[in-house]
This record gives C-alpha cells, sequence and structure tokens, in this order.
C-alpha cells in the first residue's frame, strides 16, 4: 500500500488529515506535515522527507501539498526534482478532502492514477445552487 503525505502552510494538512479520520478511521502509513511561518524551508525538507520514509514501506508514497510553487510544494521539489524519472515518490498539488477521500477509498484494494485524483479534487469543487438547480 502506497503512502500517504499531506503537506500544507500553517495546519490545514493537519485538519485534512483529522476530516478523512470521520470516515475511514485511523490510517496506516499517513502523515501530515504543517508548514508554519516560523520554520525554516532548510529544516523542512528534511521533515519531509522523514515523512516520506516513515510512510514508505516499498511501495511509493503520494505527497499532497496545498498551492503549486507554494513553499511546501518547493521543499518537495527539492527532494523530488533530483530523480524526475523517479517514480516512488508522487507529489499532487491542490489537495482538498475529496482528493484525499479518494485514494483513502482505493488504496487498501489497488491504486489509482494521479490524474483520477486530480479529477475527485475537482469534482468536489461545485455551486451548490447551481447543482441543486440543474437537478430538480
Amino acid at each position: 500500500m502506497k503512502g500517504i503525505v499531506i503537506t500544507s502552510h500553517g495546519p490545514m494538512a493537519q485538519g485534512i488529515l483529522d476530516s478523512s479520520k470521520l470516515f475511514f478511521g485511523d490510517q496506516p502509513q499517513m502523515k501530515a506535515c504543517c508548514l508554519s511561518a516560523e520554520d525554516n524551508p532548510d529544516d523542512f525538507v528534511d521533515v519531509l522527507k522523514n515523512a516520506i520514509a516513515e510512510v514508505d514501506t516499498g511501495e511509493g508514497v503520494y505527497v499532497f501539498c496545498d498551492i503549486l510553487f507554494g513553499s511546501p510544494c518547493n521543499c518537495l521539489a527539492r527532494i523530488v526534482g533530483t530523480d524526475l524519472d523517479d517514480d516512488k515518490v508522487q507529489v499532487i498539488t491542490g489537495v482538498n478532502l475529496p482528493m484525499i477521500l479518494q485514494i483513502l477509498a482505493v488504496r487498501e484494494g489497488g491504486d489509482t492514477t494521479p490524474e483520477e485524483m486530480i479529477n475527485s479534487g475537482k469534482d468536489g469543487i461545485a455551486d451548490l445552487k447551481a447543482t441543486l438547480k440543474a437537478n430538480m
């Protein structure tokens, strides 16, 4: 089973992890890494490396981060940018709860593609009134 790391500016990653427990309970091989204003990005690279190593049992790791080219993403680029052909660590940006629920729903019985997770995240974004009107 692939490991999962969620990272963000501030406590959002921990919030997504906590919310996912309401649907799937405590999950193995899953961590949140939250970058605070006081954190040094060089030190945060080590935090991310350690989290990735901790959740990886040999099948690889999905790392989800909040903003493309934000500080957590840039720290990840320093890790995965050394070997862009290595598929062991897959980084997906724009994390949201539907995206995490998608991977948790399938990861024990198989796998999903980055595209499927991204689409789950996109599909979770909607205008409620417009959706209700369309379905009436």
